[in-house]
């Protein structure tokens, strides 16, 4: 019997041990994943809070060179002008030089808001004077003359006398770029005018009178700017003292006269007032 109860007891062990093995390795397998699953979520966890940091480092210090790139151009001893240089011969000495507008006001003797604005006007400084019509920005001195803003000169060459002093014949050559682009700009606004009229001899629709009204304010707007061109000039011809103050080239020599004789660059003046009167003109029998 005790053999027997030894034998019964040992099966019975034995199949207690063989039933509970799947479950124990079931859970020691099934832990084992959980403790991998945590240690690759506190990777994971770790990176994002590295590539978290990265980010806030890049952000910060993204933020910090656009604060400093606009304190800078805030500064406005630091602002840059493009400008193009002639000599006292009409050569060019550089073409599209950045140059900052303090050290420029500084060696021309001028002051910061003596540069020209959006309006048409031509200033009258003690060594210089400034111009600033349509499409001209121009600082003109005894010697030389500096183009702001503009496309590099095609020539060098003066259209102008040689007798005449050389911040008249600059003068003289920027009037007449101003010229042309007034007359070029009324020629084309004739032709698109003309044209339509002939169109509506033929056809009238609504299309073409929406393009005759869109055609008649852009003759509108180019009949003030050529009319504030022309104030511009005739406001410089009502200043006797502007017109003796822009002989720079006497002032240089030290040529002192003892009678006001601005007669040269008041026909200077007058001839492009005139041509100028003529393109208004023009521009209202169009209208």
């Amino acid at each position: 019997m005790s053999v027997a109860r030894l034998r019964l007891g040992l099966c019975l062990h034995t199949r207690s041990f063989t039933s509970s093995a799947p479950c124990l390795f079931y859970h020691s397998t099934q832990n084992k994943w959980i403790g991998r699953w945590n240690y690759l979520r506190r990777r994971r966890e770790d990176a994002n809070d590295e590539d978290s940091a990265a980010r806030e480092n890049e952000e910060e210090a993204a933020k910090s060179a656009i604060l400093e790139k606009s304190f800078e151009s805030r500064q406005p001893t630091d602002l840059m002008l493009r400008c193009t240089v002639l000599d006292s011969a009409g050569v060019v000495k550089t073409i599209s030089g950045s140059f900052k507008k303090s050290d420029l006001a500084s060696e021309h003797k001028l002051n910061i808001p003596a540069f020209p604005n959006l309006v048409p006007t031509i200033l009258v400084r003690k060594e210089a004077f400034l111009v600033n019509i349509l499409h001209i920005r121009a600082l003109i001195k005894a010697d030389t003359v500096l183009l702001f803003d503009t496309h590099p000169p095609t020539s060098s060459s003066s259209s102008s006398s040689t007798s005449m002093p050389y911040e008249f014949r600059a003068l003289e050559s920027v009037l007449l770029s101003v010229l042309s682009a007034l007359e070029s700009e009324m020629v084309f606004t004739r032709h698109l005018v003309g044209g339509l009229l002939a169109e509506l001899e033929d056809d009238i629709d609504r299309d073409k009178f929406k393009r005759l009204l869109h055609y008649s304010r852009r003759l509108s707007n180019f009949q003030n700017r050529a009319k504030l061109v022309q104030a511009a000039i005739d406001e410089v011809l009502e200043q006797d003292e502007d017109m003796d103050a822009m002989y720079l080239s006497d002032k240089k020599k030290g040529i002192i006269k003892e009678e006001p004789d601005h007669e040269e660059l008041e026909v200077l003046l007058e001839s492009f007032s005139k041509q100028v009167e003529e393109i208004v003109n023009e521009s209202e029998t169009t209208m």
